[in-house]
């Protein structure tokens, strides 16, 4: 057998971790990952404070998940959590499916909380999945901006949904804006 033969990444699961303090908890989740040659197919980690909370889409050998997991249990602490769930079962094989259609949303000077639940109806409505959501409190009560990753694995009309969500905007008096993933790859790559 060839020595340099991948190994078939078999175990999919979703990898949660949750703590405080420990300001290199990415770093060491990932070189424990490599160690035993998974893949992270999909992150969200996010800090406030010295706060923290990862959600993690993991492929790894099968063989090499328990080890894996014995690995990152001896680091748990008061302050450190992990919690492992699979994607057995699951009736899509998101995070994994690179078929998903994903949008970045970036609304700026919304003021009121009605608007944001507005807005995540309207996604919700049109099957849009929210990855994740990070909200920041603008200065001397500007508001606050909002910026949104969803996904997809349905066909949608993404200009209606854009105009739906254009039409709170200019009724809440926000701005917004709607980037496909594909087109940010590209202006990045510009």
């Amino acid at each position: 057998m060839n020595a340099h033969h991948k190994l078939k990444l078999d175990k999919k699961f979703i990898l949660t971790v949750t703590g405080s303090d420990h300001p290199e908890i990415i770093t060491t989740i990932t070189e424990i990952l490599h160690r035993f040659k998974g893949s992270m197919e999909v992150s969200r980690f996010n800090r406030v404070k010295d706060h923290f909370s990862g959600l993690f889409a993991v492929s790894i050998n099968s063989m090499y998940f328990k080890p894996f997991m014995a690995c990152l249990e001896s680091l748990e602490s008061t302050k450190l959590r992990f919690e492992f769930h699979s994607t057995d079962g699951c009736q899509s094989s998101y995070p994994f499916d690179p078929e998903n259609v994903t949008f970045s949303i970036n609304i700026w000077k919304v003021k009121n909380q009605a608007a944001s639940i507005e807005l995540l109806r309207i996604l919700s409505r049109n099957h849009l999945r929210v990855d994740s959501i990070e909200t920041n409190t603008l200065p001397n009560r500007q508001g606050y901006t909002l910026h949104f990753k969803v996904s997809t694995d349905h066909v949608i009309d993404m200009d209606m949904v854009e105009r739906d969500l254009q039409a709170v905007a200019e009724r809440e008096g926000f701005y917004m804006s709607m980037l496909d993933e594909e087109e940010e790859d590209i202006k990045e790559a510009i």
